[in-house]
């Protein structure tokens, strides 16, 4: 993302510049890495540590946004002097949750925001000093697009994503939000939904997933439409037609909307 100035100290030449760099690709389960690269600036800097924290843009039921942390470490190695021009590297390794967002989805951008944002500390009673934030780009696991793109051949296309700060009644959820898929038909059929909204909680063995009639600006879940359920494993990926188990939930959604 290019150097940017932390702080100065006095003049504006003993500033001390960094440059947060994020190695791809990221994914759900997976580690996200990289490097930070502080550049000295007129005078030594002592520094005792720098942290990052992953976090995303989620909405509240009342549709305020916040930035929801959801993963942090500190990035090696710590507790040292920054010499005047001196260029250091650091190095950042942190594993992601499975119910970690994603922001891409086969290359399609969907409009969530991650971002991983740089302090530095220099002693243990200094609060930190947020100094660089980047975007993080977290791309869909192959599981999620085996079965978005099953519901695409049954005419449900991925338009859009959103993250909402709402857990999910009587599941195993871990973290206090959900991503939510939005699906516009494209078929177009008499008693189908102009949309629907996909949600998947995933874990290390694969995910449960949510089917419903989309209803975006209603927050709380217990408050939208009912939503059938079907399963999926990681490992199941290339070797299963996800066709049935789509159309399955897509009929008994159709069921749920007759009565």
């Amino acid at each position: 993302m290019g150097f940017k100035r932390l702080f100065g100290i006095g003049d504006p030449d003993d500033a001390v510049e960094v440059d947060t760099q994020i190695l791809g690709p990221v994914y759900p389960g997976g580690d996200v890495k990289g490097e930070v690269v502080l550049r000295g600036g007129a005078r030594e800097t002592p520094v005792q540590y720098i942290y990052l924290r992953v976090a995303v843009r989620c909405a509240s039921h009342n549709g305020e946004e916040r930035d929801y942390d959801i993963a942090a470490c500190s990035a090696t190695p710590s507790h040292f002097t920054l010499g005047k021009g001196e260029e250091k590297r650091l190095t950042f390794t942190e594993r992601l949750s499975w119910e970690t967002p994603v922001s891409e989805l086969g290359g399609q951008a969907l409009g969530v925001v991650l971002s991983v944002r740089t302090e530095l500390h220099r002693d243990w009673d200094h609060d930190g000093t947020a100094v660089d934030t980047d975007l993080l780009h977290v791309s869909a696991p192959p599981l999620h697009e085996a079965v978005l793109d099953a519901f695409a051949e049954e005419g449900y296309y991925c338009a859009s994503s959103y993250v909402v700060d709402s857990y999910v009644p009587n599941t195993e959820q871990h973290r206090g939000y959900h991503q939510s898929f939005v699906l516009a038909d494209h078929a177009s059929g008499p008693g189908r939904p102009e949309q629907l909204e996909v949600v998947f909680q995933t874990n290390v063995v694969g995910a449960l997933i949510h089917v419903r009639r989309a209803a975006p600006d209603v927050r709380d879940w217990k408050s939208k439409p009912p939503a059938r359920r079907l399963t999926a494993a990681h490992h199941e990926v290339g070797a299963v037609d996800w066709g049935p188990r789509v159309r399955k939930a897509l009929g008994e959604l159709a069921l749920l909307e007759d009565d």
